[in-house]
């Protein structure tokens, strides 16, 4: 080859060279993920042994739940068991007329009106056996013909408590029907119906009160009606 040329220069690379740096093994980083993988494996264990006692649960109080209502089904006061009879009371829709509270009055004696271990007194209902009571109502409301005026007024239908404990009396539960709320100016009914679990002590009495009774439809008594058990 000519004379001037310039050649690079040349480096001889020891592969056995010792000291060369290495990436240590990851044997933390595995200790690390083998702890996280417990830990995910734990909650998992738990969530399914939570699962698992709720469910547990849920079929247990099923089974109760069942049985209350296979007792519930067929009452005691039918089957005249005494003292383990639940009280109960169903009165029907009678009159317009209203007693000195402005509670409704009911027929309670007559067809399937019935009253066990509770009095009627003045179109209330009072409790002789303290505890927790399902309480109901329904009433029927008809108008032959809407006014102008008389458009979403609102008629209100409400089941209320007094206690001997209290001057005051107690609204327990409430129904606002907008009256006339259609197009059709020329007929209007419309149902009610209130129910709620609640507690009753000894003499407490509990009371209907509508605030437009004309238009209550009473008929045969399936229209209109009150009435509560103990649960």
């Amino acid at each position: 080859m000519g004379d001037g040329v310039v050649y690079p220069s040349v480096f001889v690379v020891d592969g056995q060279q010792h000291g060369v740096p290495f990436v240590p093994p990851m044997r933390r980083k595995r200790r690390v993920c083998w702890h996280s993988q417990f830990f995910l494996a734990s909650l998992v264990i738990l969530a399914l042994a939570g699962v698992a006692t709720e469910g547990y649960f849920l079929i247990r109080f099923q089974k109760e739940l069942e049985k209350a209502t296979s007792q519930v089904g067929v009452s005691d006061w039918e089957r005249g068991s005494g003292d383990e009879s639940l009280p109960a009371a169903h009165v029907l829709g009678a009159a317009f007329t209203t007693s000195g509270n402005g509670s409704l009055q009911w027929e309670h004696s007559k067809d399937w009106a019935f009253l066990h271990d509770m009095r009627y007194q003045g179109g209330s209902l009072v409790c002789i056996k303290p505890g927790y009571y399902y309480i109901y109502s329904k009433i029927h409301l008809m108008a032959q013909s809407c006014s102008q005026q008389d458009q979403n007024s609102v008629i209100y239908h409400s089941i209320y408590k007094k206690t001997p404990r209290y001057v005051e009396e107690m609204k327990l539960v409430e129904n606002l029907i907008l009256f006339c709320d259609g197009k059709d100016s020329r007929f209007w009914r419309q149902n009610s119906f209130l129910g709620g679990i609640f507690h009753l002590e000894e003499e407490e009495q509990i009371y209907v009160k509508v605030s437009q009774r004309q238009m209550l439809q009473i008929r045969d008594g399936t229209r209109s009606y009150f009435g509560t058990f103990m649960i």
